[in-house]
């Protein structure tokens, strides 16, 4: 059996004709506020999902030419995603690796996953991709939602160094949060441990600090934070540092009352202390005379 060439046209279009319209439920994309730069500037890529039925979860990796580009930046603030278990970060070299959920998912056009600072540091084509990425549908099932990606690319060519820079201007604080105590036998051996989670909306959280008690340093810490202190006497402060430096601090008061001299221990030392001063002082004056 013999086929003319209409023939084949026929066919070629009648299979594309059985391919469902719109079979990808949703779209990754990646958005260059820059096709062309100049050696030595920096360009912003955002990673945008367009679904159509609602995520609550999304995973994968931004590849890069690492010859060619820098990240100087990666800026969450404006998220989508609302907690991050793999924060979007460079992995190893020409790979930035990311994984996070929203509880109650998200869908429609143009959310914004994270963005990316590049710095182009040679000239050439730059071509920036998804991979491995997996969304998954808010159904209560963890099904895999169909997606499609779409990368981009870069024209790096020589030309002045001196260019702007992608600079992000944030004078406000993380957004105000209420860390809570709590406790599971599947978790540090049933001891109690500190929760907390806040956004920023403008360039990101960096990260977090805790401090148990009113008097101390505060030290740098993730959620969930096992309690030094677990009688649950002591007030918990637990600081917020968005990428900008503005910092919220917010507080866990004390469950219990702390028994009295426990209060009063820290003024026994300070008497302690004034005491021995005093005593220095006089041995000292008599040395001296």
């Amino acid at each position: 059996m013999t086929f003319s060439y209409k023939t084949l046209i026929f066919f070629a279009f009648a299979l594309l004709a059985c391919v469902p319209y719109g079979a990808y439920a949703a779209e990754i994309r990646l958005d260059a506020n820059k096709s062309e730069i100049n050696f030595g500037e920096q360009f912003l890529i955002d990673i945008v999902l367009h679904s159509k039925e609602s995520v609550n979860a999304i995973e994968g990796r931004l590849v890069f030419p690492q010859d060619l580009l820098s990240v100087k930046e990666i800026r969450d603030g404006n998220s989508v995603i609302n907690f991050w278990v793999e924060k979007p970060r460079v992995d190893t070299p020409g790979i930035v690796l990311f994984s996070g959920i929203t509880p109650g998912g998200f869908s429609g056009a143009n959310n914004n996953i994270f963005s990316v600072v590049f710095e182009a540091k040679n000239t050439g084509v730059a071509s920036v991709a998804l991979q491995n990425i997996k969304a998954l549908k808010n159904d209560g099932l963890g099904t895999e939602s169909v997606l499609s990606t779409r990368d981009t690319a870069v024209s790096i060519k020589h030309g002045d160094s001196n260019v702007r820079k992608e600079t992000l201007i944030d004078t406000e604080l993380p957004e105000d949060f209420n860390p809570t105590i709590s406790s599971d036998p599947n978790l540090f051996d049933g001891k109690y441990f500190l929760v907390f989670a806040t956004q920023d909306k403008t360039s990101g959280i960096d990260h977090y600090e805790v401090r148990e008690g009113r008097w101390g340093f505060f030290r740098e810490a993730e959620s969930p934070y096992l309690l030094k202190y677990r009688d649950l006497n002591r007030d918990v402060y637990v600081k917020a540092v968005d990428h900008a430096g503005n910092e919220r601090v917010a507080v866990v008061p004390a469950r219990y009352a702390r028994a009295p001299w426990e209060k009063s221990g820290l003024f026994a030392i300070l008497i302690v202390l004034v005491l021995v001063a005093l005593l220095y002082k006089r041995t000292w004056i008599r040395f001296i005379k």
